[in-house]
């Protein structure tokens, strides 16, 4: 699953690319040359540097993406190092070099294109949005959810599509714990009936029968929904997203 945000950073880094594509082929493939300044504002080593980050948490996903990394890392301080961004006497270079633009031209290439293969070859990444409810929830993660869950899920779902992150994350959050609580009494075979979420997730991780990892993902969950009591508490759209995602991972896991 995609969020908006993600799919929109996509779109803008694989933009971005190409412009690092077409800058350095208009100086290694196209007569007369450009003079293409490597430094300032919306040229190339902020285009490279600005997406370094997005690819690299991108590439815990996707292994194929941490070579890209690397490359564009090298590329930083390649550039920053060799080229300068005002004009000095006998000084360093300012323009792109016909030697390093052939190179950045084929690498830039390979980048974007191995970004498309890779999202366009993901099984399973759906984007958010109205009509993709059912896709991203299919009725065997929702059968185990009494009435009152499915439409807090519902609910939170569309408050994302129509751009209220806070409702929607308080909503999801009351999605969490209803979830936390039916799979403490699946665990346990005890009621869950006014109980803390903190004291339910602790005797799941005394009770043996839960991995680590999991109880450590729920009081993850757990800090985030506290957070969100704060009177003063506002959501972002990425967050609330991010939120959906939480959701639809507990589902998975406690299946």
């Amino acid at each position: 699953m995609v969020s908006r945000y993600s799919a929109a950073n996509l779109m803008t880094m694989i933009s971005d690319l190409t412009y690092i594509y077409e800058r350095s082929r208009s100086v290694s493939e196209i007569t007369p040359s450009q003079l293409i300044p490597v430094k300032g504002q919306n040229y190339l080593l902020v285009m490279v540097k600005k997406w370094i980050p997005f690819i690299e948490h991108l590439s815990t996903t996707f292994i194929e993406l941490k070579s890209i990394c690397e490359q564009m890392k090298k590329w930083d301080l390649y550039l920053d190092k060799k080229y300068a961004e005002q004009s000095i006497f006998l000084g360093p270079p300012i323009n792109l070099d016909n030697n390093d633009a052939q190179q950045l031209t084929n690498e830039s290439l390979q980048w974007r294109n191995t970004i498309i293969n890779v999202y366009a070859n993901c099984r399973g990444t759906i984007l958010i949005k109205e009509e993709n409810f059912d896709q991203i929830f299919p009725t065997n993660l929702l059968s185990s959810l009494d009435d009152a869950t499915k439409e807090d899920l519902i609910d939170g779902f569309y408050a994302i599509i129509h751009l209220l992150p806070t409702p929607a994350s308080m909503i999801l959050f009351r999605v969490a714990e209803s979830l936390v609580r039916k799979y403490y009494e699946k665990i346990t075979g005890k009621k869950a009936t006014n109980q803390r979420m903190r004291d339910l997730i602790d005797e799941l991780e005394k009770s043996n029968k839960v991995k680590q990892s999991l109880t450590n993902y729920l009081n993850y969950i757990r800090d985030r929904r506290n957070e969100a009591e704060h009177p003063d508490k506002r959501f972002t759209q990425e967050e609330s997203e991010r939120i959906l995602l939480h959701i639809k991972e507990l589902l998975v896991n406690f299946q």
